[in-house]
């Protein structure tokens, strides 16, 4: 089989093989792009081995995603052997990041795993890891190894789980609060969530080195979601088996603004809060599409009038409304996501007005 004929996946693989690290993270992530499904378990396993010999001595954080990736699917496909291999994999990793608390979780799970399937010899291995983790652990450190513990556990067969201070009505801090709307931004319905601060959950979380939120989802957190897209967060959840809120329910933040315009500047506004304010042709192309009423006749005409509505639009941003959410734009935990902000130049927030 020649070159030209092998897939991303298997190129990387070679690459990987032939000690050519950097070439194979990208064969490899573009494998994940291509294929319908994402890469599998060993797909996962591969990158993430990738990944940490691109980064040589001491390792990366970057390989810890496809390591919970591959056990996520162990787990789905019921294979404990593949699982406890993962989890011993994952555990060293972190060992190795020196993040003690979180290797030690990964450890436990796989020595109950190995215990489980009657592997003795892992067990034994296992508990090699588990003592050179535990001698160098802080009082710290083993509280919250011992909270990550739970955590696995209780969100191992359920469905997605938050963990934050306080609750979705009542959240004790901004953290929660902008937790709870991202993902109410994403069109999440309902979904379990644990206050960790309810002093009869026993969970005793205030102090212990970990920041709140904490999203999980079949026994492992899911890192940086608050970061993420809201289209790619609703796909993520949906796929999790988390109730969404149907998508003709859902309003879009630029309804806020809807009053006083016609219905093709507040259609304009829309395209500008998703892809800024540049090539007006191909706004005037989708807008036209679209058969609004005294929609301008050229893409010229359109810029001209958007030059009319950015002053508009930034009084109404400047005045913070609230949107359909219950946040204001100075408060909303996706405003990375629009780009009405440098559209219309430099808008007055809180901070501004202190």
């Amino acid at each position: 089989m020649t070159v030209a004929e092998m897939s991303w996946f298997e190129q990387g693989q070679q690459l990987l093989q032939a000690g050519d690290a950097a070439a194979a993270v990208k064969h490899l992530e573009q494998a994940a792009t291509d294929l319908p499904d994402g890469l599998d378990l060993d797909g996962h396993l591969l990158l993430a081995e990738a990944l940490w010999q691109q980064a040589g001595q001491g390792g990366t954080t970057a390989a810890l995603p496809h390591y919970e990736a591959a056990a996520r699917l162990a787990r789905e496909a019921e294979d404990s052997s593949k699982e406890a291999a993962v989890s011993i994999g994952h555990g060293f990793a972190l060992l190795q990041l020196n993040d003690l608390a979180a290797a030690r979780c990964k450890l436990l799970r796989a020595k109950e795993v190995s215990e489980t399937d009657g592997n003795t010899a892992a067990v034994q291995f296992v508990g090699q890891l588990l003592k050179q983790t535990e001698a160098g652990m802080s009082p710290q450190e083993s509280a919250k190894a011992t909270w990550l513990s739970f955590a696995e556990a209780y969100t191992n067969k359920n469905r997605p789980v938050l963990f934050m201070r306080g609750k979705v009505k009542e959240p004790l801090d901004e953290p929660s609060a902008l937790g709870v709307a991202k993902l109410k931004a994403a069109g999440v319905h309902s979904m379990k969530v644990v206050d960790v601060c309810d002093p009869d959950s026993g969970l005793q979380a205030a102090d212990i080195g970990i920041d709140f939120p904490q999203l999980y989802v079949a026994g492992a957190p899911v890192h940086s979601w608050m970061d993420m897209p809201v289209d790619e967060l609703n796909k993520f959840l949906w796929k999790s088996g988390v109730v969404m809120t149907e998508p003709s329910k859902k309003e879009e933040c630029h309804g806020a603004f809807s009053e006083g315009l016609e219905a093709w500047e507040v259609a304009l506004v829309e395209l500008v809060s998703k892809e800024g304010a540049t090539d007006r042709e191909a706004k005037f192309a989708e807008l036209a599409k679209r058969d609004l009423q005294a929609l301008p006749l050229t893409a010229a005409a359109l810029e001209q009038e958007w030059q009319r509505l950015a002053p508009i639009v930034k009084e109404k941003l400047e005045t913070q409304p609230e949107m359909p959410c219950g946040h204001s734009c100075n408060t909303c935990p996706t405003k990375h996501d629009c780009q009405l902000h440098d559209a219309v130049g430099h808008v007055r927030d809180i901070e501004d007005l202190l």
